[in-house]
């Protein structure tokens, strides 16, 4: 297999491109205005938080929101986190059919590290996937931790995350696609940090800590600590 080609562009249309790229709400007011109007296309934003904080919930959301707008999905699933009746659940509680909308969440489940890559690598390639703008892999760093874990093999996990964010990052900015990354969380220093640390954060966007109490679900932007507090109700997030 040859190598993939280089970008080659002026800055001019690249600045064109970039400024034509959507926003993909997240059916929330108070989050979509928190991050200026919603997820941006054409970049990878990672979810990270401890199990049960929201994450799933919110790209389940963003991607029932993006249905409803006419805009196919691809929710790739490395852990059984995937709840199709919880979008059941959402859509009647809006009052909305969700059969239709269902229809255009594409889920796929991937057990290994192989085929969660491969899922990206074909994404534009399999007609089932080439019209997704919206993608959730939910983890992001799952099947890696499983196969290579510990720190001695530390530096073949970060090689293979950087492949894998690297070749999503391109697929992000050539085809203006959204992407969600779901990450679990390990404790650092001084705060929990996303599993993958800076080989994540390096290669991802924005970097957004979720954490829920009693209801109500926080963002926290990293590094800089601006946040956001929404209710969680049978619709999903206000």
């Amino acid at each position: 297999m040859g190598k993939t080609p280089g970008i080659w562009e002026t800055a001019e249309s690249s600045v064109k491109k970039v400024s034509s790229f959507p926003f993909f709400s997240t059916g929330s007011g108070a989050i979509d205005g928190f991050l200026g109007g919603g997820f941006r296309a054409g970049r990878l934003t990672e979810l990270f938080g401890k199990s049960n904080s929201g994450k799933s919930q919110l790209a389940m959301q963003t991607a029932l929101i993006a249905a409803k707008n006419g805009t196919r999905s691809l929710y790739i699933d490395t852990e059984g986190s995937f709840r199709p009746e919880r979008l059941e659940e959402m859509a009647k509680a809006r009052r909305w059919e969700a059969r239709d909308l269902l229809e255009r969440i594409v889920y796929v489940r991937s057990d290994s590290s192989s085929e969660q890559i491969e899922t990206v690598r074909r994404l534009g390639s399999r007609p089932a996937t080439s019209d997704c703008r919206l993608v959730v892999v939910d983890t992001l760093t799952r099947n890696f931790s499983v196969e290579l874990p510990g720190r001695s093999n530390l530096s073949s996990r970060q090689a293979a995350l950087n492949v894998h964010l690297s070749e999503m990052s391109r697929d992000a900015y050539l085809n203006g696609r959204a992407y969600l990354l779901a990450n679990r969380v390990t404790f650092g220093a001084t705060r929990d940090v996303g599993i993958g640390g800076r080989t994540v954060g390096q290669l991802v966007h924005e970097s957004l800590m979720m954490e829920r109490d009693a209801g109500r679900m926080r963002i926290i932007r990293i590094p800089t600590g601006e946040n956001v507090a929404v209710t969680m109700g049978a619709a999903g997030v206000d």
